[in-house]
């Protein structure tokens, strides 16, 4: 099932309001109509921090690396879902986390690659898309990583033969695969994560506390588990 999520619209909204950026990364936060409405996991509980704050807010859906650049240097502005690393860490205030994920490295469904250790993965083709905290993650430990634009393309560059591994969340992966006809199967997870709104650092301190106890009281009352559940 899918929730539409009208609050989160391309609608003016008065001068101070928050901005949040995305990118198409389903099941997580994506868009069906151009970038009308965000839909996902992600995008729901968002909203839903956003009516129980009476927080306004207005959604830019960009590529990754613009997305997540423009929480940096715009005020008032946040991008999810960012995973949170120690590298980022101290530069955006966080709310969340949103939804946990996994890394995983992914081989055609026919592939004949097994691997034990992520060092076994060094002598195959991996693809990756850029500025993904699993690409970054992946080319600090040395890795060559064949990068793309956007993960549809490492599923079809998989499929076609020209990369021997792709990296993508646990939910992400299937996701992306199945909506684009590709069967794959996990080789190795090697990592497990938690995803958030990051924050510019010059958003208020009450607005970051009040979007994180909205956090708390979604997850304690069932309702990110209800929107978790709808996009399985």
């Amino acid at each position: 099932m899918k929730w539409l999520i009208a609050a989160l619209s391309l609608v003016s909204v008065q001068a101070g309001a928050l901005t949040l950026t995305t990118e198409d990364y389903p099941p997580f936060n994506f868009s069906t109509d151009g970038g009308k409405t965000m839909t996902g996991s992600s995008s729901e509980i968002m909203n839903e921090v956003l009516k129980r704050t009476g927080i306004k807010a207005t959604i830019n859906l960009y590529p990754w690396e613009r997305a997540y650049k423009s929480a940096q240097d715009d005020k008032d502005t946040c991008v999810y879902s960012t995973t949170r690393t120690e590298a980022r860490e101290k530069l955006f205030k966080w709310v969340g986390p949103l939804v946990s994920d996994s890394w995983v490295l992914y081989a055609k469904a026919d592939s004949a690659i097994t691997i034990s250790t992520l060092d076994d993965a060094k002598k195959h083709t991996i693809g990756g898309y850029q500025g993904d905290a699993k690409t970054v993650f992946l080319k600090e430990k040395g890795f060559k990583i064949d990068e793309t634009m956007k993960d549809e393309q490492n599923v079809k560059k998989l499929d076609a033969g020209r990369i021997d591994l792709w990296v993508a969340g646990n939910v992400s992966g299937p996701w992306i695969a199945k909506s684009n006809s590709v069967k794959v199967k996990p080789v190795l997870t090697f990592k497990e994560v938690q995803m958030y709104a990051a924050c510019n650092l010059a958003m208020p301190d009450a607005d970051i506390a009040k979007m994180n106890d909205a956090i708390k009281a979604i997850k304690a009352d069932g309702t990110s588990d209800k929107f978790l559940k709808a996009y399985q």
